[in-house]
């Protein structure tokens, strides 16, 4: 039972890591409680079986607690039966405990061997959450942006770094205080002081930066369109309506360039248009000037027109579709109506976006297709600024945006639409996993979500503004444009490799130290025999 407690405080210690509490100390508690659990005293590790539960306790606490959201967002997005919904959100929950569930696994095989469990169990925490799938990136070291300074330290190693530094800090204090070892004590002091001191020196160096850099005044437009009405055709000419009110005002409040959330322009443009559509179904109408970078469905193929009705059922205007692929995209349009550059969701959200295996497996074909990924650099050129474009949830994928930053965008553009999650949790971690990605890259985020969170981080990681969810918002932020590549945009992930071959290491000198031993005792017994 205490196992299963400290186990459980565990994952319940990772969520409080997340937004909203985002209480960064108390994640660090997390590995430190694991390491109790699965070595209840120094040297003596639980069988590999419990190991395995208690991985899955931790994870599985861990991510019920942070997206008990999963049900219902099944039912919304995926529109799964609430029957199917439940079994899947808990495969989910299990599924993303996947990283605990290894680390513990090889934990306990080692300290077994030997090694060092408090050295091991960060290790082994590393490449495991790295090479296990996730859905959600939710990482426990992901907590440590409430502690802004020592998030700092991602722009060097992204969040295998921060995973690995967190939890020598508990490993190693755990360890050094049952054990009265030093060498624990010192390693956790290093992880624990070392990242905010290099912190601060960074943060006051960007900010630097940032002061003396040019800047573009981004309007936001968070227009808290609701799931369902979104979708009611009937009401698309006055959200368009409400969208282009919003955008008159932030120019007039000095927005050089406004931006709005995914799929907000409610009537799909054909890829192969080179100018906005313009009248009563335009974007540049009703006082709106532009650039604008817009979230909307485009579409290619053979064009056809179709018509757009307003709520009492006249005829609102026409526009262009076309017959072929689907896109998640948002276009930039220039003042004066050109569009002057398109970029397509790259990473699509399985069942929600798309069917997988729909090309290879017949009967899944009486499922929708979906949309196509977009592929290649998605930067648009608008309002005198290379933008990067993030769609969706894009921005949680640290991979995925770091792959983007060899394009040198001048700034992120998140365009995302929350309404799916209501009114829980989800959209305030959304937006705290979303903020890794300005530090590790070292530029301006904005992101305009459609029911929120909205917001503006700088590239230290700072929230300049930020808004409510499920409120109508709009903000103008004044982002700067900032150059250059970290070493985690330039390098990539060497962390995770780099402790792959210390735990290999450490496994090939327990190998041989115990074939030192054996040939020592097979000598002692022949010496006893002559």
């Amino acid at each position: 039972m205490r196992r299963a407690l400290l186990a459980a405080f565990g994952g319940v210690a990772i969520g409080l890591g997340g937004a909203p509490t985002e209480l960064s100390l108390v994640t660090m508690l997390a590995p430190a409680a694991f390491l109790l659990a699965v070595e209840p005293s120094p040297g003596a590790a639980v069988s590999l079986r419990a190991s395995l539960w208690l991985g899955l306790l931790t994870g599985g606490v861990a991510n019920l607690y942070s997206m008990y959201w999963v049900v219902e967002l099944l039912m919304e997005f995926g529109r799964f039966p609430l029957v199917a919904a439940l079994p899947t959100g808990a495969l989910l929950w299990v599924g993303q405990s996947l990283g605990w569930v290894t680390a513990g696994g090889v934990t306990v095989t080692l300290i077994r061997r030997g090694l060092p469990g408090w050295i091991v169990l960060p290790l082994a925490l590393v490449v495991a959450h790295t090479l296990a799938p996730a859905i959600f990136p939710w990482r426990y070291g992901l907590s440590q942006l409430g502690f802004l300074p020592y998030a700092q330290v991602a722009e060097l190693g992204g969040l295998p770094l921060l995973d690995g530094l967190v939890a020598f800090v508990g490993c190693g204090i755990v360890t050094g205080l049952r054990t009265s070892r030093r060498a624990p004590l010192v390693v956790a002091a290093i992880a624990l002081a070392g990242p905010p001191s290099y912190g601060a020196l960074r943060m006051h160096q960007v900010a630097h930066q940032r002061e003396t850099a040019p800047a573009i005044a981004v309007g936001i437009v968070q227009p808290n369109v609701g799931i369902h009405d979104k979708h009611d055709p009937r009401q698309h000419v006055d959200h368009l309506r409400q969208l282009r009110a919003m955008t008159a005002a932030l120019e007039a409040d000095g927005a050089s360039l406004v931006v709005w959330p995914e799929s907000s322009y409610p009537f799909p443009v054909h890829r192969g248009a080179r100018r906005e559509r313009g009248g009563p179904l335009g974007l540049l109408s009703d006082g709106v000037r532009g650039p604008l970078i817009v979230g909307v469905l485009t579409t290619d193929g053979a064009p056809f027109t179709a018509a757009a009705s307003d709520a009492e059922g006249r005829l609102a205007g026409t526009f262009t579709l076309g017959t072929g692929d689907r896109y998640n995209s948002a276009i930039a349009v220039a003042r004066g109506g050109e569009v002057t550059g398109i970029a397509d969701k790259v990473r699509l959200l399985a069942f929600g976006e798309y069917t997988p295996l729909w090309d290879v497996v017949p009967w899944l074909q009486v499922f929708p297709r979906g949309l196509t990924p977009g592929e290649g650099a998605q930067i648009v050129e608008v309002a005198g600024a290379r933008v990067g474009v993030l769609n969706c949830y894009e921005d949680l994928l640290a991979d995925h945006v770091r792959e983007q930053a060899h394009a040198a965008p001048d700034f992120w553009a998140n365009v995302t639409n929350n309404a799916w999650f209501g009114d829980t949790t989800a959209p305030h971690l959304h937006h705290m996993n979303a903020r890794l990605r300005a530090i590790e890259t070292r530029r301006d985020l904005v992101r305009a979500v459609n029911t929120g969170v909205s917001g503006h981080t700088a590239a230290t990681g700072e929230d300049l503004a930020r808004t409510d969810s499920f409120v109508q918002a709009s903000f103008v932020a004044d982002v700067r444009i900032l150059e250059g590549a970290t070493p985690w945009v330039s390098i990539g992930d060497w962390v995770t490799p780099f402790c792959g071959a210390w735990l290999l290491s450490l496994i090939w000198l327990s190998f041989q130290r115990g074939q030192r031993q054996r040939t020592r005792g097979s000598t002692s017994a022949s010496s006893r025999t002559r």
